[in-house]
């Protein structure tokens, strides 16, 4: 019988690959370069969606199309969930945490309680090594590989001062009359900088916990350079001038939101559902992740 392989995808919506179409998702181009060197065929089966939560405790709310953010299923659930011989698949592809911390709150400066570094803590490693322990437990093969992919930097100090405004505005986040905009914009770009670093330290800090030598982080390898609104070599999406998103599925998302969030008051998160794939993986960011993930592999 030919060899075969299967992939399995758990997560948010970096694994979903927010915004863009099927063949330029990381984990798709993985089981298209994997395939030659397997006769019997690559599968690929992928539960992230956008805006899940780890959900280490209860987590309410209703599912919806994976372009749309909201936290169920969580990353805990998609793991239990998965009923389709887990004990035989090859390789599972995760990553987690980022919505439990929440964006909205690693941009804003005035999120000061709880502290940013100990809702880090909570989510991605804590909540993490949880995740860690049943995704271990539920795929068993011995050789099977779990990759932890962690994030990057979605604002640095090379992003343009206008994208970083517009950006803000679309998470409901106001420069006070107290603070002048380009100091609240600093502070905004240093609490960038230390949820990258020290989510990447806490994910790691999991795997090592986790105690199970299938399980290794593959960082993602993104810099300053490739945030959002920096000139020349953005490996994420941004919003043009006009607060619209760039990517390819933003008509097909725009219908979905409308679905999901249809109700008079749900308006900010319609709006921002509209522009969900700005500060994600546009199809360069992808082809990086898709490089560091298959240098992960033995």
């Amino acid at each position: 019988m030919a060899a075969s392989f299967r992939i399995v995808t758990l997560g948010d919506s970096v694994p979903w690959g927010q915004g863009l179409l099927e063949a330029e998702k990381y984990d798709a181009m993985v089981r298209d370069t994997l395939a030659s060197n397997f006769p019997g065929g690559v599968s690929l089966e992928r539960l992230a969606h956008s805006g899940a939560v780890i959900g280490a405790s209860s987590t309410q709310g209703n599912f919806a199309d994976g372009e749309v953010p909201v936290a169920r299923p969580t990353i805990i659930e998609q793991c239990d969930g998965f009923a389709n011989s887990p004990e035989t698949v090859d390789l599972v592809l995760m990553n987690g945490g980022i919505n439990d911390v929440g964006v909205a709150t690693i941009l804003n400066p005035l999120a000061l309680f709880p502290s940013l570094a100990s809702r880090v803590h909570s989510a991605c490693h804590d909540a993490m090594l949880t995740l860690l322990r049943k995704v271990s437990a539920k795929f068993t093969k011995p050789s099977c590989k779990i990759l932890v992919t962690d994030y990057y930097l979605i604002l640095s100090d090379l992003s343009d001062p206008l994208g970083i405004a517009g950006y803000l505005g679309m998470h409901g986040i106001a420069v006070p009359s107290f603070i002048a905009e380009a100091e609240f914009q600093d502070i905004v770009v240093d609490r960038c900088e230390e949820f990258f670093a020290d989510s990447t330290a806490q994910l790691q800090q999991a795997v090592n916990g986790a105690n199970d030598p299938r399980i290794s982080l593959a960082p993602s390898g993104f810099t300053a350079a490739n945030a959002v609104f920096v000139a020349g070599t953005p490996l994420l999406f941004g919003l043009d001038a006009l607060l619209r998103p760039e990517d390819p599925v933003a008509d097909r998302r725009h219908a979905q939101c409308e679905i999901t969030f249809n109700q008079p008051l749900q308006f900010p998160q319609r709006e921002q559902c509209f522009r969900a794939s700005a500060g994600h993986p546009n199809p360069a960011g992808a082809v990086q992740y898709k490089n560091q993930i298959l240098a992960a592999l033995p």
